[in-house]
């Protein structure tokens, strides 16, 4: 379950008296369906941090080996010389063939 930033709610302290009072005048019953509410969504915001810390930890595992494989590539490429360049050899002018026809 993914929670985007709309579905947060930061009550002000108004607000929250509001809740309060509405509490305190709840018949048992209501109160016991308003705390099962408040567990249930308790429990949807702990699964949700449990997936985005099981996403954190593969990214992070990812990021490791990506890291030792830049580092053993950087590694096995310190002490090679650089390939040669070839210079261009002049045009063979043994391979020029004479193109005419003779008849």
């Amino acid at each position: 379950m993914k929670m985007d930033k709309d579905e947060t709610n930061i009550l002000t302290k108004s607000q929250i008296d509001l809740e309060l009072a509405k509490i305190r005048s709840m018949t048992p019953q209501e109160a016991a369906a308003f705390a099962a509410r408040a567990v249930a969504e308790a429990e949807a915001a702990i699964a949700e941090a449990e997936e985005a810390a099981k996403e954190a930890e593969a990214a992070e595992a990812d990021a490791e080996a990506a890291q030792a494989f830049a580092d053993a590539t950087t590694k096995s490429g310190k002490g090679r010389k650089s390939p040669r360049r070839v210079k261009s050899l002049p045009s063979p002018s043994f391979l020029i063939h004479d193109t005419k026809v003779h008849l």
